[in-house]
């Protein structure tokens, strides 16, 4: 696994159990701290080989911890607790009172960012910087009308349509990756490349659209609209914006 990689992991799983809220069980733990274990040794190599110093890595520690100081202000059993007993009655209360807080969790992701950035080249800082501030949207994503988006994704007839359409959606995944290789770099995308990112999203959007669960769109722009401002695409195609007013809508 590559540097990067393995610091996009970290990014992702940080992403992962802000939008989940699910807590890690024992039997995950050995996973969880052999992931750890490996992108801190990871961590460790980038800051030496990219400043000639030992000083940024405990700099970057220092900043972790900072960052999970800043968590604790967050009571994790209560949320999950009621995350568990949440429905369609009960949600009125549970976001107005969760999302302020959730909100103020997600800006812990900066300290980090800031001892991260001596260890790593700007190009790959700027990926994580990117993939790291979606962490906001999707909380504004996910307490969106009182999170509706998570209703739509538990409706079983939504569900079904969604189902029903695979083969669809296997067509329009089929026509992107038809213009992509191996080889293909973000910041040298062509314009078919351009083109096909967009035309995806529209035949993603069509199918969801038919089924009634367009919010769910907003997960995928979450990432598209991160990465696609770091592409050439940026200068001939407008990026899709998200909608994340909360205008208290009930699905």
């Amino acid at each position: 696994m590559s540097k990067l990689s393995v610091t996009l992991l970290f990014i992702g799983l940080s992403l992962l159990v802000v939008c989940d809220g699910s807590p890690i069980g024992p039997s995950s733990e050995s996973n969880e701290s052999n992931e750890v274990d490996e992108f801190l040794t990871e961590m460790r190599e980038m800051c030496k080989n990219n400043t000639g110093s030992d000083e940024a890595f405990p700099n970057f520690m220092q900043s972790v911890e900072q960052a999970m100081m800043c968590a604790t202000a967050f009571d994790v059993d209560n949320f999950v607790s009621d995350l568990e007993k949440l429905t369609n009655a009960t949600r009125g209360t549970f976001f107005p009172n969760y999302c302020p807080k959730l909100r103020t969790v997600a800006t812990c992701k900066d300290g980090i960012l800031a001892g991260m950035k001596p260890c790593l080249e700007s190009d790959d800082y700027n990926i994580v910087d990117a993939l790291a501030g979606i962490i906001p949207d999707a909380v504004e994503l996910i307490c969106k009308n009182d999170g509706s988006i998570i209703f739509q994704m538990e409706d079983e007839t939504r569900l079904e349509c969604i189902g029903s359409k695979v083969d669809e959606l296997t067509v329009c995944a089929t026509s992107v990756a038809s213009t992509w290789n191996d080889d293909s770099d973000l910041s040298e995308l062509t314009p078919d490349q351009c083109s096909a990112l967009i035309n995806f999203r529209q035949c993603i959007k069509e199918k969801l659209d038919a089924c009634q669960v367009s919010e769910i769109l907003g997960i995928y722009d979450l990432f598209h609209n991160a990465l696609f401002r770091m592409t050439p695409c940026r200068n001939s195609t407008a990026v899709p914006q998200l909608e994340l007013v909360d205008n208290n809508a009930i699905v």
